[in-house]
């Protein structure tokens, strides 16, 4: 691999490592001493989490056009300076409202990165070795689980949540910074237009795609968002439900990697059933956990198949749309995962205090999970 294909690997790790791993991962751990600060039950935190949802759900379409027009470079680099100034305004809330609007524009500023970054290594890497590198990148998220779960609560418990949100927005700052040094495409770029640009939205293959990562957005969304609440309710402690958090991260590093590697012989449509079957399974498990054994085996499954899901699906619609258009491709895509995502955390908060405990939004999360497995495979 080529030192420059190296770098663009590592920029796009960080990257994604910002924007899902830190600005929405992290909110599982800042979730309940935030909710304790601001005098808010789980219905409007998960409502907050939504609205981070929406931003992202709203601006994925347009971040892929522009990505596609314009260049990925661009997007990658505003929506991470997005992401770093309202992570630190998050730190000011004082409200359910300008909590809302905030994780808002996180979630604008999160789907600008994510569709920019991974249609820029569409272009960097050919189709054999495309889930490979996506696989690497979108490690990321697992890499800013680990690391929120080893450092935010030290952050936390020591300086209050609000120190948390400045914590990360630094952190935002300085991968903004490194990612002025990205290139838009190789030396040796070769264009590639399976789909052009405005046919993508009207491409069956990619519709039953995106039905398909619906399922996904909103099963996954659930767990990550009260999968620390869960741990705490049936006895275990906060230190260790973040260590736990910790371990998806490990997994999931592992896990993209090897399903990238897969995907890249089998090809997606024979991998994504598999992966999304496991995904299910595992949530299902953990809505039933009593104990932390049975919640530790759910966590090992969660982490080795949830964050293997969307780099596959990228991958996928790289395959099918192209070099050229493989951001369109993959901003219209995330759109279908973003009505997922930003729907189900108000519903799932709602059933969680409705019935005093998580069981019934974990154990949705793990039927809808398994049928986006049945979906994906008619893709």
């Amino acid at each position: 691999m080529k030192k420059e294909e190296v770098l663009t690997l590592i920029t796009g790790l960080l990257g994604i490592f910002t924007a899902l791993g830190l600005a929405r991962f992290a909110y599982t751990l800042i979730l309940e001493p935030m909710k304790e600060g601001l005098l808010l039950n789980y219905t409007e935190m998960g409502a907050i989490a939504s609205a981070n949802f929406l931003g992202y759900v709203l601006f994925s379409p347009f971040a892929g056009y522009l990505a596609s027009r314009f260049g990925a470079k661009k997007v990658t680099v505003l929506s991470l300076l997005l992401i770093t100034l309202t992570l630190f305004l998050t730190s000011l809330s004082s409200s359910f409202f300008d909590a809302s609007a905030y994780r808002f524009l996180t979630g604008v500023g999160s789907a600008g990165v994510n569709v920019g970054m991974v249609g820029l290594i569409a272009k960097w890497f050919e189709a054999d070795k495309r889930g490979f590198a996506l696989g690497i990148i979108n490690s990321g998220s697992s890499v800013g689980i680990i690391f929120a779960g080893a450092t935010l609560p030290i952050v936390i418990l020591n300086l209050g949540w609000r120190a948390g949100w400045q914590f990360l927005a630094i952190i935002g700052l300085f991968v903004s910074i490194l990612a002025l040094k990205l290139k838009e495409v190789p030396e040796d770029f070769v264009s590639e237009t399976k789909i052009p640009i405005k046919e993508v939205y009207r491409s069956k293959r990619l519709i039953n795609l995106g039905f398909a990562y619906v399922f996904f957005g909103a099963s996954y969304i659930i767990f990550v968002t009260f999968y620390t609440s869960h741990l705490i309710n049936i006895g275990i402690s906060y230190s260790l439900s973040s260590l736990m958090w910790s371990l998806v991260g490990v997994l999931s590093i592992v896990g993209a990697i090897i399903w990238g590697k897969i995907s890249d012989r089998i090809g997606r449509r024979g991998a994504l059933p598999v992966v999304y079957g496991i995904m299910g399974f595992a949530f299902i498990l953990f809505s039933l956990s009593t104990n932390i054994y049975m919640a530790l085996l759910s966590t090992i499954l969660t982490g080795f198949s949830m964050l293997s899901i969307p780099p596959l699906v990228q991958a996928y619609c790289g395959d099918i749309a192209g070099k050229d258009s493989a951001s369109a491709a993959i901003g219209f895509v995330t759109f279908f995962f973003g009505i997922g995502q930003m729907v189900s955390p108000s519903f799932a908060g709602y059933l969680a205090d409705l019935t005093m405990n998580f069981r019934l939004p974990l154990l949705i999360a793990g039927t809808m999970a398994l049928i986006g497995a049945v979906i994906v495979r008619r893709s």
